[in-house]
Order: structure tokens, then sequence, then C-alpha cells
């Protein structure tokens, strides 16, 4: 038996984001995408692109604390109004 796919798509990558469609794809039809191409046309390294397509989401939240964190008790008692007078 033999089976005879013709599925056409059109995904349309504008942005590193858009990769995560990609997936799916790849996973489903054993496509073959071309890394390098995409890169190019991005303007990232082709290991960015392969970052981004195994689901990689760039952090919105920074991990690390201010330097002033241990200290804002002080300047907040220094800077009321009780200390101003």
């Amino acid at each position: 038996m033999i089976l005879k796919n013709n599925l056409y798509t059109n995904i349309y990558i504008n942005n590193l984001e858009d990769l995560k469609k990609l997936k799916p794809l790849m996973e489903v039809s054993n496509l073959k995408i071309n890394k390098s191409q995409i890169a190019r046309e991005l303007g990232v390294d082709a290991r960015t692109v392969s970052k981004y397509i195994n689901g990689y989401t760039k952090p919105t939240k920074r991990k690390c604390s201010s330097k002033i964190d241990k200290y804002y008790d002080v300047i907040k008692e220094l800077l009321s109004e009780e200390s101003i007078l």
C-alpha cells in the first residue's frame, strides 16, 4: 500500500517566536528544514534557530535582585516624612 500525501501549508516565519510552529510539522510529516537559510533571513545564528524550534522562549523578567534591595528599609526610613522633620 502506498500512501500519498499532498499537504500544502504556508507557514510564514517573520520572527523567532514563529519558529515553534515548525516543530509539530517536523515531527508528524518528517519535514526537513534548512536552519541556515532561516537564520540568514532572520539575521541570527543557526543554533538560535534550533533553540527556538525546540520551544525556547525569551525570559520576560530578570531573576537577579537589585543591589539596593537589602537597604530598602533604611532608605524608606530616611526618606519618610518623619525623618525630614
